[in-house]
């Protein structure tokens, strides 16, 4: 990257840019001209040293080092903007942006209800939240203040980063409401999954490796011929016939989906942690200890009885 000096408001119109994904509404939003914006773009990519984004039949994709530059952006943003309210005589009350990368059992379960409430106490702060699988939020942690994943194996080179585990739970078996294994009653043996046709989140997903680690450790070879992204796809193939899926214990199962979870024997562990920088970041501090006294509180789940 270039030792040069970059302009803050080179900063603040790529963040328009990236966030519109169309240099368009981002010179609107801006109140400048398309070519302008464009202008400061180019300045920005050529101080900088990396390609910020692509161009698509709808606008612009930002590259992983765009993604990255937003993060820092947003950041300048939020300082701008938290400059406006110094005179306020509001204790508490924050300002800025909060960049969020989920994975999908987090934005399933954790994430929702504490961004819900935390706007509430702060509606100054905008967030930005990016749903991809546990692997793929852990290579993109530069790109946001908390990474929520799916597992607690410690980081190899931390690089100042912080992992810490938020809850433990256990993995579920997801089933048609009819299946035949519902009247057994018990904890479904893993060896009865080799007769099943298995459903898949995606490569990458936590609740994919840990299910693959440890019915394999007891000789079941799984076929991987579905894979779907998120719960509602998952779902609507075990409702479909397809066979059975694997979700996390904390998910909350609606009495009209039309399927039921069952646990497994023996269990396999679920755990759902965050990662941040030990830098500090007053708001990403502030939300996880919301989203922890919500998790300290929420009592015991029905689910995991």
């Amino acid at each position: 990257m270039s030792t040069k000096k970059i302009d803050p408001e080179l900063l603040l119109v790529w963040a328009q840019a990236a966030r519109k994904g169309n240099l368009h509404e981002a010179a609107d939003a801006l109140f400048m001209s398309q070519p302008a914006v464009s202008q400061r773009l180019k300045q920005l990519q050529d101080r900088i040293g990396h390609t910020l984004y692509l161009r698509n039949h709808r606008g612009i994709t930002p590259t992983p080092a765009g993604l990255s530059l937003l993060h820092i952006a947003e950041q300048v943003e939020s300082a701008l903007e938290a400059i406006k309210y110094l005179g306020d005589n509001e204790p508490g009350r924050l300002y800025g942006s909060l960049a969020l990368i989920a994975s999908h059992s987090n934005a399933e379960t954790l994430i929702p209800k504490a961004v819900a409430d935390f706007r509430k106490m702060h509606p100054d702060v905008s967030f930005r939240l990016t749903t991809t699988n546990s692997r793929q939020a852990k290579r993109n942690r530069n790109q946001a203040d908390l990474i929520f994943v799916e597992d607690d194996k410690a980081l190899g080179d931390t690089g100042g980063w912080i992992q810490e585990t938020l809850i433990e739970t256990d993995i579920r078996i997801l089933v048609p409401e009819k299946h035949h294994w519902i009247e057994y009653g018990k904890a479904i043996p893993i060896s009865w999954l080799s007769e099943e046709a298995l459903i898949w989140r995606e490569e990458g997903s936590g609740i994919r490796e840990h299910v693959i680690d440890a019915i394999s450790k007891h000789g079941v070879r799984p076929e991987i011929r579905y894979e779907f992204n998120g719960l509602a796809a998952i779902r609507n193939a075990v409702s479909c016939g397809l066979g059975v899926s694997f979700v996390s214990g904390l998910n909350g199962i609606d009495s009209k989906s039309g399927d039921c979870t069952l646990p497994i024997d023996p269990p396999i562990k679920h755990v759902l942690s965050v990662i941040y920088s030990g830098a500090k970041n007053h708001v990403a501090l502030s939300f996880l200890s919301l989203l922890k006294n919500q998790l300290v509180n929420r009592g015991p789940d029905p689910i995991l009885s």
